[in-house]
């Protein structure tokens, strides 16, 4: 029997979707959040207020400030203010961390132009426990579920279960991994500045490869561990994508789950947004993709034409696979596509999209940016978006060119493999296509068979209809979420 109650739920996270973000780990916080909240669940979220945070909607600070303990010694505390910003008839608050040292005057989330800020273990060591002191005043008769996102947020678990005394050690405790391949790792010295009990430091928590291990000692002191797909879940339990951590994953495979993630659907809506070309809907996307395809072409500086046109939307790193998708321009170009590339990162990635452009300029246009607007008018006005993974946790990018009916050409990994299926215009099946491994040949393989099926009109439309049609929303999400994880860590015995 599956127990339910409205809970009260601590989101603790290094970003939130509106406020400051780098990549998906934001949007699925604030969809999460927000689809538990209109359950009917209080969800306060905290998360930094940092210089680069967008703060334009209504909010009020907290009177006076939180002391926030990092480290053993008495001059350990901070002294943390609170900007209060509330949702839904007050059941999301999103509390945001304020200090001017840490957060406000710094220009990025992680680092800046001058590299990684040296002192994150620090600053997310106060997000960590400041978020457990602002949960404390917000609910002083107590909450639910701690719910920790990425390493970022391991110590809210780590404290809560060793430090903060009895109460706090049976309050239970979620940890989801958004990217196993970042796990907070530190050197021993740590452990004092942080304030972690020198116990943990044993194989069976927080020691790894003779370093402290934010990550690993959040997976093994929570009562759950959630990853952003099953297939991803299965994944890092095999040494090829488990970063050295896929023998700790395997000894904690019975309380380890994978969900997959959700999408805005309201805010990501072809028919109501504002920032295309043309806005459309199931039943006038044939014309609504068409205009919105010829207004990118403009944009872009290439040639109004009826080509295939693939659009990629990427954080250029060796994850995401880049470089084999430059390795097939070639052959795509010479096939008549058209293709449009957008995204900022390693440098080396980025001088070989230039080269890219430079060599093809009829046919490829890049833009080196990080453009959430440029973003969404790629998906509405590209026939297919390229998500060439080398792995890949879950993924949002190919959800949202669903939802404006673009058609994905991904890699078998990870939430691509949960969340694409194989087309077959025969049978009227599937939504994209997929490259059965991570590799030049088979993305080219994939790549050619879109353009094979975007020649039969008629079976290319309603492949796209059905992207259209895919539901992505986080609702049925944040029910599993209740049902499956919450509900069985706080069911009385």
């Amino acid at each position: 029997m599956i127990w339910f109650h409205a809970m009260r739920i601590l989101m603790v996270s290094s970003e939130v979707e509106t406020f400051a973000r780098s990549g998906g780990l934001g949007d699925v916080v604030l969809g999460l959040s927000r689809a538990l909240a209109q359950l009917g669940h209080e969800v306060c979220v905290v998360t930094p207020l940092y210089g680069t945070t967008a703060l334009d909607r209504p909010h009020h600070y907290w009177y006076g400030t939180v002391p926030v303990r990092v480290g053993w010694g008495r001059g350990d505390v901070r002294e943390v203010g609170v900007c209060e910003i509330s949702e839904l008839d007050g059941r999301l608050r999103f509390c945001l961390l304020t200090d001017d040292y840490l957060f406000g005057s710094r220009g990025g989330i992680y680092g800046d132009v001058r590299g990684t800020f040296g002192d994150n273990e620090v600053r997310f060591a106060t997000l960590s426990r400041g978020a457990l002191e602002i949960a404390a005043r917000l609910w002083p008769d107590g909450f639910d579920v701690i719910h920790a996102h990425d390493w970022h947020a391991a110590l809210s678990v780590i404290y809560a279960r060793t430090t903060m005394g009895e109460r706090w050690s049976r309050l239970p405790s979620v940890f989801t991994i958004h990217n196993l391949a970042y796990q907070g790792t530190l050197g021993e010295e740590a452990l004092d500045r942080l304030g972690i009990p020198r116990e943990l430091m044993t194989w069976r928590a927080l020691l790894h490869e003779g370093n402290v291990n934010l990550l690993k000692g959040a997976v093994a002191l929570a009562d759950l561990v959630t990853t952003v797909s099953p297939t991803y879940a299965e994944e890092i339990q095999a040494p090829a994508d488990g970063f050295g951590l896929d023998w700790f994953l395997r000894a904690h495979a019975d309380k380890l789950i994978g969900l997959v993630n959700g999408i805005d659907q309201d805010r990501f809506d072809p028919a109501t947004d504002s920032r295309i070309a043309a806005r459309f809907g199931v039943h006038d996307f044939a014309a609504g993709k068409w205009e919105n395809k010829r207004a990118l072409l403009q944009e872009m500086d290439l040639e109004e034409s009826d080509a295939p046109l693939f659009g990629c939307v990427t954080r250029l790193t060796d994850q995401k696979g880049i470089d084999l998708f430059v390795e097939t321009l070639a052959a795509i170009v010479e096939r008549g596509a058209n293709v449009v590339i957008v995204g900022t990162g390693d440098r080396r990635l980025e001088e070989s999209l230039r080269r890219a452009q430079m060599r093809f300029p009829e046919s490829v246009a890049v833009r080196i940016a990080f453009d959430s607007a440029l973003a969404q008018r790629v998906y509405a006005g590209s026939d297919f978006i390229v998500v060439p993974s080398r792995f890949e946790p879950c993924g949002l990018t190919q959800l949202y060119a669903m939802r404006y009916g673009s058609v994905p050409v991904v890699t078998d990994v990870g939430g691509l493999h949960d969340t694409v299926e194989p087309a077959n215009t025969a049978r009227s099946e599937g939504t994209g296509f997929i490259a059965v491994r991570p590799s030049v040949f088979d993305l080219l393989v994939a790549l050619e068979d879109a353009i094979d099926v975007y020649a039969d009109r008629l079976g290319f439309q309603e492949l796209r209809l059905r992207c259209l049609r895919r539901d992505s929303s986080w609702e049925n999400i944040a029910h599993a979420y209740v049902q499956q994880i919450y509900a069985r860590i706080t069911s009385p015995s």
